[in-house]
């Protein structure tokens, strides 16, 4: 399963801290490079960076935090923002020798998929293409999948190989509808069944926004959409009991030839205490 580490992002507080956000526009590389380490180290195949909060200053910060974390770990990165302007700086100074970029996100809005294509296209960049258009976000699940399968469909058509789509069929979070998770994991087994090549996405910590105990309902909602064809996740990696599900998950659904990794990450300690 690709992990994508959600942990660098201005949005995100520490006890109701603006902590990162701090951080980045202090310039304090040192607490960004914490941040890189521990998720690269925890199991992250790609390092989010997003510094949407910031209204002045995005496509600087965000070119910061290229440099920063690229000197902190060898890991691909995930640019997260739809300003067009952040992602060509952030680009630019991206080094592909870390790996293929990941371009978070995409969308069928017609203004945001003329911006980001192009970045797609030139830096043969993987993208997340989440399932939004003109009409906004669509909370019945037959509108979304079918604004995802248009979106899979014109980014083949412009050149984008499925196996670089990764498809975000939105996560909303359970308190909004008892029925929001069944729905999300019917879309996941539709994207699959009719896109085998095409990954699917999901930033799953949505799910439990506004709940208590809101790690248990990440970890739930995880391993079931994993048995519905989920493969890659924007989640903390940090999280050890999440990652030692993941394993166990892959290995049970046929994803770990021989259970090897699962076996490996055994040996290793990553089920120690758990």
């Amino acid at each position: 399963m690709l992990i994508v580490g959600e942990r660098i992002n201005t949005s995100r507080k520490v006890k109701g801290e603006p902590v990162v956000e701090r951080a980045v526009v202090n310039r304090d590389a040192d607490y960004i490079k914490d941040l890189a380490v521990k998720q690269f180290e925890a199991g992250a195949t790609y390092i989010d960076i997003n510094a949407g909060t910031l209204t002045s200053g995005e496509p600087e910060a965000l070119e910061w935090l290229t440099k920063v974390v690229m000197e902190a770990v060898d890991a691909p990165i995930s640019f997260d923002t739809p300003n067009p302007a952040a992602l060509a700086r952030a680009l630019k100074a991206y080094d592909p020798s870390k790996g293929q970029p990941m371009i978070n996100s995409i969308t069928a809005e017609s203004e945001r998929y003329s911006n980001v294509l192009p970045f797609v296209l030139d830096y043969k960049a993987k993208v997340i293409a989440l399932a939004m258009d003109d009409s906004g976000i669509q909370q019945d699940p037959a509108k979304r999948l079918a604004v995802a399968k248009n979106l899979v469909e014109k980014l083949s058509d412009a050149g984008v190989p499925m196996d670089d789509i990764y498809v975000d069929p939105l996560t909303f979070p359970i308190g909004t509808g008892s029925d929001v998770a069944v729905a999300m994991l019917d879309i996941i087994e539709k994207i699959k069944a009719e896109y085998p090549e095409v990954h699917v996405i999901a930033g799953l910590s949505n799910i439990s926004h506004g709940m208590p105990a809101r790690k248990l309902l990440n970890q739930a909602m995880t391993v079931l959409a994993m048995g519905r064809g989920l493969d890659a996740g924007i989640l903390d990696p940090n999280d050890r009991y999440l990652m030692a599900l993941i394993y166990a998950t892959e290995a049970l659904l046929g994803r770990d030839e021989y259970c090897m990794n699962y076996i490996t990450k055994s040996r290793e300690g990553a089920f120690e205490g758990l």
